[in-house]
């Protein structure tokens, strides 16, 4: 079993890496690639300008020189908050290790004690259009034959990275709140809820859907559907 969840365009890298990268060999070929993007060029398939992107851009032509950071210490969006992986037991950890993947489109799959640095890049920036290809396409092989060798996958990355993953046993888990009358994924509580669970999930040493939490932090899950053996969605639900 593996469980899928986003990186974060905010970083403060630290911690040190004890875990090898999925595909250096892939990830040396999509930095030496933005290294011969022109700045302008850059600029535009990040949708970035002015103080960002002179930053954006000196980070790839001195990558090499860039400090590495533990992957699951250094990614600091509102998800790896809730996340808390330095919170988890030792236990906790270890199973995050081996349980854990974050999508990445310069890493891979990353595991949470792996290395990365303050790159900014995601799988739907056209920085391959030159080529007719793209970043999906570009890991897709090595991602499919990683996400092969699971027996189910759980997901709770956002729709960018779910699109990635291609497994015949993948349970999406979304939190769904009541507003106005009607069952709404909020941005916010969604990123928070999704380190919540993924924190539970660790600590907790969870490999069977019967193992998932009843209700966590307000949000409570819906009954789980007779026929666990394909993939299908499942919600924690809110009444606000």
């Amino acid at each position: 079993m593996k469980l899928i969840i986003s990186p974060s365009k905010t970083k403060d890298i630290k911690g040190t890496p004890s875990a090898s990268q999925f595909a250096p060999h892939m990830t040396e070929q999509i930095v030496k690639h933005m290294q011969g993007v022109s700045k302008e060029a850059l600029g535009k398939a990040l949708k970035i300008k002015d103080t960002i992107l002179d930053e954006v851009y000196a980070f790839y032509q001195n990558y090499d020189k860039e400090v590495e950071g533990m992957a699951a210490l250094s990614y600091d969006g509102l998800s790896f908050k809730n996340f808390n992986y330095d919170g988890l037991s030792e236990r906790g950890k270890a199973f995050a290790n081996a349980h854990v993947w974050i999508g990445s489109a310069l890493y891979g799959l990353v595991a949470p004690n792996s290395g990365i640095k303050g790159y900014r890049l995601d799988l739907i920036d056209p920085v391959l259009k030159e080529e007719k290809t793209n970043l999906y396409a570009w890991w897709q092989p090595l991602v499919d034959a990683a996400v092969g060798e699971e027996d189910w996958i759980i997901n709770l990355a956002s729709k960018e990275y779910s699109k990635w993953i291609h497994h015949p046993k993948m349970v999406t888990i979304e939190f769904l709140e009541h507003r106005n009358g009607v069952w709404k994924q909020l941005s916010t509580s969604s990123k928070q809820m999704r380190g919540s669970l993924a924190h539970y999930i660790c600590e907790h040493q969870v490999t069977e859907l019967s193992q998932l939490p009843k209700e966590l932090k307000g949000f409570v899950l819906d009954p789980l559907p007779e026929n666990m053996d394909t993939s299908f969605t499942i919600a924690y639900r809110k009444q606000v």
